[in-house]
């Protein structure tokens, strides 16, 4: 194991004085999760990890769950490191199946992220960071990485970009915001996306889309058009960050016009009913289709997007030069480490507190007829 530091603030949320931790195994069918409440004993960090990944691999005799961790597939140990802990395991992990996979993934970081001071996890593999069927690297999760219906089974988990869209700082404009998301093969996507732009923006220059009260009772396509209804909340302002009614609107449309491939247009009713004006200003009794005039380009992903393009035109660099400036890039990074890792002992103590729940036996979903 190699001792580094993790950021403060966790991905759980559970308060610090809890005991209380879930620690997640497979139901006896291998389809979903299972959630057992544990209090462990360990008051490092290091004794947490020991303990809490221990816990997974064993189960009862006579237990109506197994564990996660097939037999063949070892953990071998972790590295904290600045933006996200690195746990790794033994090079069988690819033999697994992808239900398999999925759900070993989902119970580590579901438990793992409960520990205060883990943001982000970061699977490995013999040392390596962990790549899907197509040969990508699978990027630093948290327990909001996976989504699923809660209760039941699962045919296969997919993993999607989801393109969504929030109202900027003055609520006029839409900022777009990419997010990678893991979701049962159950789930309808357009309730994925729903349920992203309901949680809000990742960034605090955006404001919310919607009502936090708001519900999705229904949704259906036919036709390319996909119709949505809401409770009646949805047609109420969020009580803070409150956009314009149109962009608003749009960053619901926008978004789901961009990400499912299905949909060309959305409809939306309040309670089955379109003859209503949403927050007093737009009629909903048309279809409402993808408005690019509202996009709104961001300056950072500006800037990120031009520096690639001079990047490309850039002649006489040698084809090493990015993986050099990677390299470089993690030294510094593990220098910033070593220097930081002297304040681990003060937070470490902390480790013994409280971990969110993550609610929800399944990291796999049942089938949603929407």
């Amino acid at each position: 194991m190699i001792a580094a530091l993790l950021l403060l603030g966790g991905c759980g949320k559970k308060e610090e004085d809890s005991t209380s931790y879930t620690i997640y195994y497979k139901n006896s069918s291998g389809t979903s999760l299972y959630e057992v409440s544990y209090s462990p004993a360990a008051e490092t960090f290091d004794e947490m990890m020991t303990e809490l990944m221990a816990q997974m691999s064993t189960v009862p005799e006579d237990a109506v769950y197994t564990s996660v961790l097939p037999e063949t597939v070892s953990y071998q140990g972790y590295e904290r490191g600045i933006d996200a802990l690195r746990i790794d395991f033994s090079g069988e992990y690819y033999e697994m199946d992808n239900i398999t996979e999925v759900l070993l993934r989902a119970a580590v970081v579901k438990t793992i992220c409960q520990i205060p001071g883990v943001t982000k996890i970061i699977l490995t593999v013999d040392s390596e960071q962990l790549v899907d069927g197509n040969g990508e690297l699978v990027a630093a999760m948290d327990s909001e990485s996976f989504i699923d219906t809660k209760n039941g089974g699962i045919n296969s988990y997919q993993t999607t970009s989801l393109v969504l869209y929030f109202p900027n700082e003055d609520g006029t404009k839409l900022l777009k915001e990419v997010r990678n998301v893991d979701y049962s093969s159950n789930m309808v996507l357009v309730r994925v996306i729903l349920e992203q732009l309901m949680a809000g923006s990742d960034y605090s220059n955006r404001k919310a889309v919607m009502n936090s009260s708001a519900e999705i009772l229904d949704i259906t396509t036919k036709n390319g058009i996909c119709t949505i209804n809401f409770s009646e909340e949805f047609n109420q302002q969020p009580t803070e960050n409150t956009p314009s009614a149109g962009a608003a609107l749009y960053a619901i449309v926008n978004s789901i016009c961009e990400t499912a491939d299905d949909v060309d247009g959305v409809k939306i009713t309040i309670e089955g009913s379109s003859n209503v004006k949403f927050w007093d200003e737009i009629d909903l009794s048309e279809v409402f289709l993808l408005n690019e005039s509202l996009i709104e380009v961001d300056s950072l992903e500006s800037e990120t997007e031009e520096a690639a393009v001079q990047a490309d035109e850039a002649e006489g660099e040698p084809e090493s030069t990015d993986s050099d400036a990677v390299v470089a890039g993690a030294d510094g990074a593990i220098a910033g480490v070593d220097a930081y890792a002297a304040e681990e002992d003060g937070t470490a103590a902390g480790a013994d507190g409280a971990i969110a729940g993550v609610t929800g036996a399944d990291a796999s979903a049942e089938a949603q007829t929407e």
